[in-house]
């Protein structure tokens, strides 16, 4: 035995502070195979999946895929306790159904959406901007008032292409 693991056997509380304070002895999560880590071109699974920078494959849920999330998704930790007790707990995104104008199609259109996807709202000019330009939009609710309001667009350009041919 070394010395740190007999004074964890004989004294775990004070070796639980002693670690808690130094580095940290063991990996905080388990290593991916190298093939996908690596992004081989070898590997079936590198190619096919969406495999960030890091190499961690990003898993979005159903309720996160439905409305509009700004990147935002369920997300797991621990409850800490007054004698460091740990207990495994989610933290939930702030999600609320609400309406939202949108210009090009000039009505108020309902969504299930986040805080901070209001804010990120704001900040792009408006609805239409948003579902526009935003990466976060590829699927659910987002996705089908983008495309009516890319089609609406569209209508737009032609009615007015057709005027400046008339005239």
């Amino acid at each position: 035995f070394t010395f740190e693991t007999q004074q964890f056997m004989m004294f775990p509380r004070a070796a639980r502070q002693a670690t808690a304070v130094g580095k940290a002895r063991f990996a905080q999560t388990p290593m991916l195979s190298r093939s996908i880590f690596q992004g081989d071109s070898g590997s079936s699974l590198a190619r096919s999946s969406p495999i960030s920078e890091t190499g961690q494959i990003r898993f979005r849920s159903n309720r996160s895929r439905r409305g509009l999330y700004d990147g935002k998704d369920i997300r797991s930790g621990n409850n800490i306790s007054f004698s460091h007790k740990k207990t495994k707990r989610t933290f939930k995104p702030n999600v609320f159904i609400k309406r939202v104008y949108s210009e090009v199609l000039d009505e108020m259109v309902r969504f299930h959406l986040t805080a901070s996807t209001l804010r990120s709202i704001d900040k792009a000019g408006g609805l239409d901007n948003y579902l526009l330009k935003s990466k976060n939009v590829k699927e659910g609710e987002g996705m089908v008032v983008k495309e009516r309001i890319l089609a609406k667009m569209a209508e737009n350009k032609e009615v007015s292409a057709d005027a400046d041919a008339d005239s």
